[in-house]
């Protein structure tokens, strides 16, 4: 019994040795898996570069009217506010301008329809 274990275990060992020389291309092979992985990734950003320059040039105001528009209805000039954000993004069928700030200890949301200039909502809660 025991020549058997020994003789399995010969055997696996030879085999493991025998698989790790077998391939010298690995190499080039996981290069080759790279730079297709790398290809795909670079087609995903192109498509998101793609997508966001769609949004902008769909939009019929730009991102400082909407951000005028907002700092109006909130009171408040640019001096005035921190940490100011501005996103275009569509919900649904809309496309919209999401502008973030904050003024005095309040932080203001507003949605700005990115074709009308219309304000969608517009909230504000105390930090």
């Amino acid at each position: 019994m025991k020549k058997i274990i020994a003789l399995a275990f010969s055997l696996i060992l030879v085999l493991t040795f025998a698989a790790c020389g077998e391939n010298s291309n690995t190499g080039d092979n996981m290069s080759s898996g790279m730079d297709s992985i790398g290809s795909k990734v670079e087609s995903a950003a192109e498509g998101v570069v793609d997508e966001a320059e769609k949004l902008t040039s769909s939009a019929k105001i730009t991102s400082d009217e909407a951000k005028a528009a907002a700092l109006k209805h909130a009171g408040l000039s640019e001096a005035d506010v921190t940490g100011l954000d501005i996103d275009l993004d569509r919900d649904g069928n809309v496309l919209k301008y999401e502008i973030d700030f904050h003024s005095g200890g309040i932080e203001y949301d507003y949605d700005i329809n990115a074709k009308t200039g219309e304000i969608i909502s517009a909230d504000k809660e105390r930090e």
